[in-house]
């Protein structure tokens, strides 16, 4: 696969993860003395895993592959429902 394919690829999926992380980590950041300790823990974990996914869209243009990278892609939908599950579990605590 070529360069220009890999980054026509990351670009959105790069994309769509800074429109999720950048407001996760902000409200983090703004709301983190209003609430308690397994609150904290439960949204670093959101945090945390959206930050994974921007990584793996990163890595879809960075790293050089053959074919398209279908196990990155995959990971990066994962990444996206573990955070969605743990902020389901954070809002009923």
């Amino acid at each position: 696969m070529s360069a220009s394919m890999r980054w026509r690829l990351a670009v959105p999926l790069i994309g769509l993860s800074l429109l999720f992380v950048v407001p996760t980590i902000y409200g983090t950041w703004v709301f983190w003395s209003d609430f308690g300790n397994t609150y904290r823990s439960l949204s670093v974990v959101i945090c945390l895993a959206l930050l994974a996914q921007l990584a793996l869209a990163v890595s879809i243009g960075v790293r050089p592959s053959r074919d398209v990278p279908w196990l990155r892609i995959g990971l990066i939908a994962v990444m996206f429902l573990l955070a969605c599950g743990v902020a389901a579990v954070r809002r009923s605590v």
